[in-house]
């Protein structure tokens, strides 16, 4: 199967938004010293016209390994002399933004990496997955062609040329705002997804902070719920000051 066709796109200010949303969302759990490690579109919840992040039971400290990696949201990596190892190589800036580039990537051409092709000559599509990972460990990309300030993002996600995903949200940040891309009455909507004051900013990294170090997010985490050893209730209270 491959998509053939998209009759229609979202709106350019509202996908730039999106980008924006996440970018910002990665970029709140850097500072915390945290990746979230598992960055695909079921990971991703959308809240009317704004995109939230979910499912953290990957996410980890900076400098873990990377363990979910599925492609075209993830790569093996090789070591720093170039050497290749066969895993994923460890969470940070390089994992998270090449999987944000992916995921822009969707929302902006309508399919994923590759979905366009048909690689294979099985009707299955079992040959399919082999080929694009083994393109993107060749750091072969399908051909960008769009909108040249989005295809310049996601080619430098691809390429690990941000130095950390504040510095990724930067740029989605002027790519939101662009006065000239929205109207008027779109101004709200494309508003920076960031757009707090910097008390409020460090309350809610403070309080983030301290669910990490109690211990919390690493209990919620366990694969068996039941391990808890907590009503359901108090797991869904638990889970929802997660997501806040």
């Amino acid at each position: 199967m491959r998509v053939t066709s998209v009759e229609k796109s979202e709106p350019l200010h509202l996908r730039k938004t999106w980008m924006n949303d996440l970018s910002h969302g990665f970029t709140f759990l850097e500072s915390l010293n945290l990746a979230h490690g598992d960055l695909r579109p079921e990971n991703v919840l959308l809240d009317r016209n704004r995109l939230k992040l979910s499912d953290f039971d990957s996410t980890a400290e900076i400098g873990s390994e990377f363990e979910a990696c599925i492609a075209p949201y993830g790569r093996l990596l090789c070591s720093e002399g170039g050497a290749y190892q066969g895993t994923a190589g460890f969470l940070g800036p390089r994992t998270e933004q090449f999987a944000l580039g992916s995921l822009f990537y969707l929302i902006n051409y309508g399919f994923e990496v590759y979905g366009d092709q048909c690689f294979g000559d099985d009707p299955s599509g079992k040959e399919h997955g082999p080929v694009v990972l083994d393109l993107l460990q060749k750091m072969i990309f399908p051909e960008l062609n769009r909108e040249p300030e989005i295809d310049s993002i996601i080619r430098r996600c691809w390429y690990g040329e941000y130095k950390t995903v504040a510095e990724l949200a930067m740029d989605t940040e002027k790519l939101c705002c662009s006065i000239g891309d929205v109207s008027k009455g779109k101004i709200e909507s494309a508003k920076c997804s960031a757009a707090i004051s910097a008390s409020d900013f460090s309350l809610q990294r403070k309080f983030c902070r301290d669910l990490v170090n109690s211990g919390i997010p690493k209990t919620l985490s366990l694969r068996n719920p039941r391990d808890l050893r907590l009503p359901m209730k108090r797991r869904h209270i638990c889970w929802d000051l997660l997501r806040e």
